[in-house]
């Protein structure tokens, strides 16, 4: 078959298939269909050249005869056996024909009798502005029932798109859209931010929950920054980055409401916002007032209180057979309320309560962390020793410290001094004897240090000059360590030298005999003069004028009957020991306790003057308040010491439960 048509069709010819048509597979021979050279090369080439459709071509493959005229197209022979009718096979009648002639276009032939495609020229119709060009309204088709579609009455209805779409969105008007702060480009439709909608994109969207029990607002985290920055730092001797307050205390207030609540008490009741630290807290969070501050703090100390005595109500009704309380949490709240005393500078003896309930409570229910209970144990019994200093005696209650007393466990790592090293079991058998002595004046025992108390005293000396500090050569908590022994040797002196019923009654300020103390080749020592100084008599009349000796020469000096001139060494060299440590020192919050002592023992204004600043700097470190009510009640023994009133200076327990002070001194 393939050699039949080959000899059709001649040499110089080629044989031309529309790309639409294929070989019939109905069992029919379609025959070869001879084209001129002409018809298949103008044909294609006009296709080629042109590189886009005739603007009046449909776009498809059609036959180039139906839109040329009869002329310009060769004859064509038609398969008798075509399967299907086609392009190819078209019949026009004389009436579609004579309708195509009227809208046939003139196409020219170019030199090489190729169709030229016709140049487009604009029109006049062609101009027109864009800007004139208006948005058409939007169409509402009316519904089947002849009805108008109206989508404001229902948007939530009409708003629903199938899935996969864009989520759902209810239609809205342009004035409501504009209330919201969103505006629509005309030209694209894209949203366009207003200064509205700006504004609100500033502020934050999400509003989170709590993530720690009681922190709830701006307030609560100042607090909480408070304590884990500052509060949690000056109250031993450890890092500010690794003590027991945020290693132990901390994690139990996260699981646990009451015991947060008593931090975030206390370490607001611990801000000062007289002073510069707390006008800088003001002032870097603009989200908190004073007013704010105090009230959240009053709000916490009374949900503190609150969950304190549940936690105290629930145990009592248990009687051991319900479920059990927290003891830890309950000793961690009850330090969180004796730290508050302190820093608020209580003077009505509030301390003594939580110290109490301490004693109690240790006795019977220790916790049964044994780290926590070192912490908890050193932390109470150093001022429980250290209240006696302040303390008058009450004869009808129990003492709160014991000279017997020994830890449960050993005290390691300390954090504080005094406690398991054993000194201040020392001090509490000196205030045992003080208190003796306290009674046999007030009986008119002379001498109120007899026999008896001698005898005591020496086995508490000996072991003064035996005891050593525990911290290693050279650190700042070695010399806090001999600080403290020269400190209880100065408590000792004070305490078996008091004044005896047969010295003579205070004198007269202006017909008075004065002492002073001379320097001596040593730099702390100071020697006194046995002899009063006398003005010698002159036989000159007084013309009213002072000499410049005695204006410009310095105050007297007022020493009690029969000093000793090493006290006045041995407050020296504590005053020098306490120079020495620098204002953010550690150490500074073990200095309070040895400033009360040696304060009560320096007779001279040099001596005063260097406590006094010892006392400030103790503040400025810790913020507790009660520094302030250590240099009121220093002031007034000093007072005393100016008039000679030596019975009530040795009795400085006396003093200030005259003022009316009762606080803690550490």
């Amino acid at each position: 078959m393939y050699c039949q048509m080959s000899s059709m069709v001649p040499e110089d010819r080629d044989l031309t298939w529309s790309g639409s048509h294929s070989m019939a597979s109905e069992g029919g021979s379609s025959m070869a269909i001879p084209q001129s050279a002409l018809w298949t090369t103008s044909t294609t080439t006009a296709r080629m050249d042109t590189g886009q459709l005739s603007p009046i071509s449909t776009g498809c493959d059609a036959p180039v005869h139906e839109r040329v005229t009869g002329a310009t197209l060769p004859p064509m022979i038609h398969s008798a056996t075509s399967s299907r009718a086609d392009s190819w096979s078209t019949t026009y009648s004389e009436d579609a024909e004579a309708g195509d002639a009227e809208q046939e276009t003139q196409w020219e032939h170019g030199p090489d009798n190729v169709l030229a495609v016709p140049k487009i020229e604009p029109s006049d119709d062609d101009k027109f502005n864009m800007n004139s060009i208006k948005e058409a309204p939007r169409l509402v088709s009316p519904a089947v029932n002849g009805r108008r579609n109206v989508t404001k009455q229902n948007r939530d209805k009409n708003a629903v798109v199938c899935e996969g779409y864009h989520e759902r969105q209810i239609w809205k008007s342009g004035r409501e859209k504009a209330e919201e702060g969103t505006r629509y480009d005309s030209t694209f439709g894209f949203p366009r931010l207003t200064r509205d909608l700006e504004q609100r994109m500033k502020r934050p969207l999400i509003t989170l929950r709590p993530i720690f029990p009681g922190v709830e607002t701006p307030e609560d985290i100042v607090f909480l920054d408070h304590y884990m920055n500052y509060v949690s730092g000056v109250l031993t001797v450890e890092s500010e980055h690794k003590n027991a307050f945020k290693e132990m205390l901390l994690p139990m207030a996260l699981q646990n409401g009451g015991l947060m609540h008593s931090i975030l008490s206390m370490a607001s009741r611990h801000i000062d916002y007289d002073a510069p630290y707390g006008k800088k807290i003001l002032e870097t969070h603009p989200k908190v007032s004073l007013a704010s501050l105090l009230e959240r703090s009053e709000f916490h100390h009374t949900a503190a209180m609150k969950k304190f005595h549940e936690d105290i109500d629930r145990e009592r009704k248990n009687d051991g057979n319900g479920a059990e309380v927290n003891l830890s949490v309950r000793y961690g709240q009850m330090l969180c309320l004796l730290i508050q005393t302190v820093a608020e500078g209580s003077r009505s003896g509030e301390h003594r309560v939580h110290l109490e309930a301490y004693k109690h409570l240790i006795a019977d229910n220790p916790p049964s962390d044994s780290a926590f209970l070192v912490f908890v144990t050193e932390f109470f019994q150093y001022r429980v020793f250290a209240d006696e200093l302040i303390h008058s005696p009450d004869m009808h209650k129990p003492r709160l410290a014991l000279e017997d007393w020994a830890p449960w466990l050993p005290i390691e790592p300390a954090r504080l001094i005094g406690v398991g090293d054993g000194l201040f079991n020392y001090l509490c058998q000196i205030t045992s004897i003080r208190n003796d002595i306290r009674a046999n004046v007030a009986a008119g025992i002379d001498p109120p240090f007899n026999y008896q108390l001698i005898y005591r005293t020496v086995p508490i000396y000996k072991a003064l000059d035996e005891w050593q500090p525990h911290w290693p050569p050279g650190d700042s908590r070695d010399r806090v360590g001999s600080l403290y022994k020269k400190m209880a040797w100065v408590y000792l002196h004070r305490t078996i030298h008091p004044p005896s019923s047969s010295s003579p009654p205070p004198p007269n300020p202006l017909h008075c005999s004065m002492q002073r103390l001379a320097p001596t080749a040593s730099k702390s020592q100071f020697v006194p003069q046995q002899q009063p100084m006398h003005t010698p008599p002159t036989d000159r009349p007084n013309s009213g004028h002072s000499t410049p000796s005695r204006t410009d020469s310095p105050p007297p000096i007022r020493l009690p009957p029969h000093h000793d001139p090493g006290l006045t060494v041995a407050v020296e060299e504590c005053l020098d020991i306490i120079r020495s440590f620098k204002p953010s020192d550690p150490v500074q919050t073990l200095l309070l306790v040895p400033c009360v002592i040696i304060g009560c023992a320096s007779f001279a204004p040099e001596q005063r003057e260097r406590i006094r600043a010892a006392v400030r700097a103790v503040r400025g470190y810790t913020g507790l308040r009660n520094c302030e009510l250590v240099l009121e009640l220093l002031e007034e023994v000093w007072k005393l010491m100016d008039v000679g009133d030596w019975a009530r200076v040795w009795d400085w327990q006396g003093v200030a439960r005259s003022l009316g002070l009762d606080f803690s001194c550490a």
